[in-house]
């Protein structure tokens, strides 16, 4: 592991050395893309059973603290917030690609209420968080196409999370080279998480945990606790221990870091649907079709679609979570219902006879290209499936935020916080942003 050498100190000197002058443009318009965005689907999430089971573990634990939980009326310590926000940010899969948001936005958020910071502070410290975790991304780049360990079975952001959680908390809790490093060394040790846990309550809790393991790395180096400072590049280590890996891969991780910026070069994907990114592409196929060709239900002999086994592994879905990644699920509501929302992965809905007739007709096809509709009559209807059409732009974004909190926030709730995102470097505390978020 020589030639990652080093890897951990890199991380920590860009994270403490980031100013907000340093980071490009696009890259700060970008970061209040994904920060509004993630606000919204939050908010949104708190209907989901998921937070009322958090909401119960609240009340029950006596959670208290300044920090807020996003879309209700409790306030937590840092890191009850953190686990708190960052599984309401995943828990729709409703968040932007990646994912990378939830539990990044959730720990800066959280020491920034707690350390009264401003606005500019909370950006810059998000900014520094993603530009980490990306960086250590590319042994994961791989798991689609079998290599790699996302391939066996490692979930990215349970493996680098916590790390990056660590980097985001610590720079806003101004800390130097030395206790940054620890905190590495310490989320380091708590990192893990399993690919197979789409469509149940477990993936959600993957981007709160690595958000709350963050903020209790950089809350404990930051009171002298130590932690190993190679933990990420040295033998026996993080990356070791998800070898056998690439050496040249391994030498280039962090290597871009300052120099380049990775929403320099990309764009936020925000999400119009919420289910896993893999069936976005083919639900808008077959909306497409039905645009072009109504159908009745009882048309339909056969749905074929490549069912995108992996990551979508909920083949017989038994829940509206469980619906999020199966393919035959998401086409089956996108055909009956002409559309595909968050209503749709309602246990009512997962129960509909309509739906579950349709999950019996949907078969797996190799074609990853196109969707074919077979008729009762034997007619078939073909369409192309074309890269997704995600959302663009600040006023999309803000669209989509208005329609996720309308049922939690007034709207001149929801004018203050679009304000303050898209003036987020002159805000002068982020506890105005956050007490914007209870629900009125």
């Amino acid at each position: 592991m020589a030639s990652s050498q080093g890897l951990s100190k890199k991380i920590a000197e860009f994270s403490v050395g980031l100013t907000l002058h340093q980071i490009p443009a696009r890259v700060v318009a970008n970061a209040k893309l994904a920060i509004l965005d993630c606000l919204g689907v939050s908010v949104l999430a708190t209907q989901h059973e998921l937070a009322k089971k958090i909401f119960r573990l609240a009340e029950q634990d006596l959670w208290h603290g300044p920090c807020q939980v996003w879309g209700s009326n409790i306030s937590a310590s840092a890191r009850d917030a953190a686990f708190a926000n960052g599984t309401l940010a995943h828990a729709l899969d409703y968040d932007d690609g990646g994912h990378v948001t939830t539990f990044i936005l959730a720990a800066a958020t959280a020491v920034a209420e707690r350390e009264q910071a401003s606005g500019a502070q909370l950006l810059t410290a998000f900014i520094a968080g993603r530009e980490v975790r990306m960086s250590m991304d590319a042994p994961f780049s791989n798991r689609f196409e079998g290599s790699g360990p996302g391939a066996r079975g490692w979930h990215a952001n349970g493996i680098l999370g916590p790390v990056a959680a660590a980097c985001a908390a610590s720079k806003l809790m101004k800390m130097n080279l030395i206790p940054t490093l620890n905190a590495i060394g310490l989320a380091a040790g708590s990192c893990g998480a399993l690919g197979r846990d789409g469509g149940t309550m477990a993936k959600p809790l993957r981007a709160g945990q690595a958000a709350a393991s963050g903020v209790t790395a950089a809350l404990l180096a930051g009171d002298g606790a130590t932690g190993d400072t190679g933990a990420l590049e040295g033998a026996h280590g993080l990356f070791s221990a998800l070898s056998p890996l690439d050496e040249t891969l391994l030498e280039n991780l962090g290597q871009a870091l300052g120099r380049e910026f990775d929403w320099e070069k990309k764009a936020v994907k925000v999400k119009k649907y919420p289910a896993a990114a893999a069936t976005h592409a083919p639900v808008e196929a077959m909306l497409r079709l039905l645009a072009r060709r109504p159908l009745a239900l009882s048309e339909v002999q056969c749905i074929e679609c490549n069912l995108k086994p992996y990551p979508l592994l909920r083949v017989s879905p038994q829940s509206g979570d469980e619906g999020r990644f199966s393919m035959a699920y998401c086409l089956a509501v996108a055909l009956a219902c002409g559309r595909l929302t968050a209503d749709d992965f309602s246990q009512e809905r997962a129960r509909d006879e309509k739906i579950t007739a349709l999950l019996g007709k949907v078969r797996h096809h190799d074609d990853a290209k196109s969707l074919t509709v077979t008729l009762t009559n034997g007619e078939k209807l073909s369409e192309p499936i074309l890269p997704v059409s995600d959302l663009h732009g600040w006023d999309e974004v803000v669209e989509k935020f208005i329609h996720c909190t309308r049922d939690k926030l007034n709207e001149p709730q929801r004018s203050r916080v679009i304000e303050m995102i898209a003036q987020l470097e002159k805000l002068s505390s982020v506890c105005s942003l956050t007490e914007a978020l209870r629900p009125s």
